[in-house]
């Protein structure tokens, strides 16, 4: 008996619709990376979003409902690489629990500075857009602080740090960071990448000693 074969779908090049559809929208990701970081949200209509890209405007709809859409996953992409340069250096075995928290930090800054296109979308451009993407930006934030809370939490139970719930300093270091970031993109710090980096890790490990050194009830009792 003869057997039927579902036929292939159509190609282009020899590449599937969805490859194209992936190309299309990685082209975009580049676009919106590029053209926010260094236009800034405001300045990036559509249209040049689709000619940077090399993207026609019904197929840039085929991939986001608009601009506000390909913010939020061009600033997801970089909070996946922010998170995955944390974790890198958390897990590192040959470096202890208190060196591998500092160098988490430095490196997550010098991973967005060292191409201030990603400091800008992260810091800068995705702040007050609207209520939803405030929202999905706290979410991350929170995310990221979890990533720190929990190492934090190991240091406790290491007996480098009191035994305390580290939430809120953890979220305090993330917004730190942000701050200390965005006074590099605007001002003239006379730092490079390393240099901010570095002060990044100076203030974590002064939160660390000042936790050691420093009882955690307040008021003054008598």
């Amino acid at each position: 008996m003869a057997t039927t074969t579902k036929p292939a779908g159509r190609r282009y090049r020899g590449r599937t619709p969805e490859q194209l559809r992936g190309e299309r929208r990685q082209r975009l990701l580049d676009a919106g990376l590029a053209l926010f970081g260094e236009r800034g949200y405001a300045n990036a209509p559509i249209e040049l979003i689709c000619s940077t890209g090399s993207v026609a405007t019904r197929h840039f709809y085929e991939q986001f409902d608009g601009r506000e859409a390909l913010l939020r996953a061009v600033f997801d992409e970089l909070v996946a690489a922010t998170g995955t340069v944390l974790a890198t250096a958390l897990k590192n075995p040959d470096r202890d629990l208190h060196e591998r928290v500092s160098d988490a930090i430095g490196q997550a800054v010098l991973y967005l500075l060292n191409d201030p296109r990603r400091a800008r979308v992260m810091c800068m451009e995705s702040v007050g857009v609207s209520r939803e993407m405030e929202s999905h930006r706290r979410e991350a934030i929170h995310n990221l602080a979890s990533i720190i809370r929990d190492y934090s939490q190991h240091l406790a139970e290491a007996g480098e740090l009191p035994q305390r719930d580290y939430h809120f300093p953890a979220v305090a270091l993330v917004g730190v960071v942000n701050e200390l970031i965005t006074e590099w993109l605007v001002e003239d710090t006379g730092l490079d990448a390393g240099g901010l980096a570095r002060e990044a890790v100076l203030i974590f490990r002064a939160v660390i000693i000042g936790t050691k050194r420093y009882s955690t009830d307040w008021p003054p009792v008598g």
